[in-house]
């Protein structure tokens, strides 16, 4: 057989090899994906089997979705400093490939802004959002037909609302409110009733916020009373105008618009959006020292939602009844009290025993930017040992071909001097001999 045909036929074999391996690293991350929810730690150990088995056959996209799984897996099991570090790895070695996938370039962006904000970093989130809608806006500008497809188009308006709520949080109300004032007027022109109704809340709390409550109730009121709004988002703009009216002492109208909320949570059944507006119909009732329909209300808050203990923010309400029962039912204010001072220890044993496990926003930012900084130092001296590899060789090869020049020199100086030596007695061999010829 010719050395060509030898030659392809090898080129083909590791071809065939390599797809082979791409197709089962490919299974394996459908099957990490499938099983995340219910078995997290098998999951992980698909997606690192083939994030290797990418990394041998050199298939870099393959290495980018492994890492973008891992970031899933880590999302799920609320362990966000993987999360963050898989992702940014994913995000990283996607920017240095020949792969244009913009889709997940904002899919990985999103995921790094969502764990910024769990961390209480708003500002960095806000920022990562923004790069989120770019990579999104050049996504449907270059596949609008598939970007229509798939339902992605509503990128282009979530990234920019979910970037204008953490400015909110960060305290940056003038840059969100010009994002949300953007969003507005989108929406009206597209007549995107939805959209609407979500960014005039988040601009009426923006108002509530600088104590302007007649603005913001003119927000709410857009929410709250349009047409072809969802049930439960005309709830939240209910609630917030029922709140703002309660600030402004109007206490009708503030117990209208909290019974109109409570109506549309039940239809919905989100049992934690009823106990807040209860929670809420009771402090109203107990500003107009109508104790007894306060501590009813809080108390048929209770009996609809069962999640108070994980709330410390909620099991205020015991705290609250103990307060409410104090002179009218001494045991029952009792009990109430007892409530309230067991979840407080609880709650903060929990905290105390997860201080050193969870970090503060100052502590995951050092932790995770000391760990991608080795990693791309690492990178960097990779980088330069494939960059100036010839040069080293070369250099290497000047200074073996010195040390070989300088031998062979040595070698013929010391043939040289043998020579001379060997010369010098042969002469003294040959006239002892002519001597001894002339003796005899």
């Amino acid at each position: 057989m010719p050395k060509t045909v030898y030659i392809l036929f090898a080129f083909l074999c590791i071809q065939l090899s390599v797809v082979g391996q791409s197709n089962d690293s490919d299974e394996l991350l459908t099957k990490a994906l499938d099983t995340m929810a219910d078995e997290p730690k098998e999951a992980m150990d698909l997606t690192l089997k083939a994030f290797r088995m990418a990394s041998k056959a050199g298939d870099t996209y393959g290495m980018i979705l492994a890492k973008s799984v891992m970031g899933d897996i880590g999302m799920e099991t609320e362990n966000y400093e993987a999360s963050y570090i898989n992702y940014s790895d994913a995000l990283e070695f996607l920017e240095k490939s020949d792969t244009v996938d913009l889709y997940n370039r904002m899919s990985i962006i999103n995921n790094l802004a969502t764990i910024k904000s769990i961390y209480g970093d708003y500002g960095g989130a806000a920022e990562l959002y923004d790069l989120a809608h770019l990579a999104a806006t050049e996504y449907v500008e270059n596949y609008r037909e598939l970007a229509e497809e798939y339902g992605d188009l509503h990128y282009l308006v979530d990234l920019p609302y979910d970037r204008a709520k953490e400015l909110k949080k960060n305290g940056q109300y003038l840059e969100a409110g010009e994002v949300l004032v953007d969003l507005w007027e989108k929406s009206e022109f597209k007549q995107d009733t939805v959209l609407l109704a979500k960014v005039v809340i988040e601009l009426g709390l923006i108002k509530k916020e600088n104590k302007e409550y007649n603005k913001a109730q003119n927000f709410f009121a857009i929410a709250a009373f349009g047409n072809s709004i969802d049930a439960d988002i005309k709830a939240v703009a209910l609630h917030n105008l029922a709140n703002t009216y309660m600030l402004q002492e109007d206490y009708m109208k503030a117990e209208k618009y909290y019974a109109e909320a409570l109506v549309l949570e039940q239809e919905a059944g989100d049992k934690y959006d009823q106990f807040i507006t209860m929670l809420d119909q009771g402090e109203l009732a107990f500003i107009q020292n109508d104790v007894e329909a306060a501590t009813a209300k809080w108390e048929a808050a209770l009996d609809v939602y069962d999640g108070v203990e994980n709330y410390p923010n909620l099991f205020i309400v015991y705290d609250w009844l103990q307060k409410a029962y104090l002179k009218a039912d001494v045991n029952k204010s009792s009990s109430y009290g007892d409530l309230y001072s067991a979840n407080i220890k609880g709650w903060m044993k929990i905290q105390n025993s997860q201080r050193n496990d969870i970090p503060t926003l100052q502590a995951f930012n050092s932790r995770i930017d000391s760990i991608l900084a080795g990693r791309q130092l690492k990178a960097e001296r990779l980088a330069l040992l494939s960059r100036y590899w010839p040069f080293a060789v070369v250099a290497l090869l000047v200074i073996m071909l010195l040390v070989y020049t300088v031998q062979v020199s040595f070698n013929r100086r010391r043939e040289r001097i043998l020579e001379e030596s060997l010369k010098v007695d042969r002469a003294t061999v040959a006239s002892e001999i002519l001597n001894k010829i002339r003796r005899d």
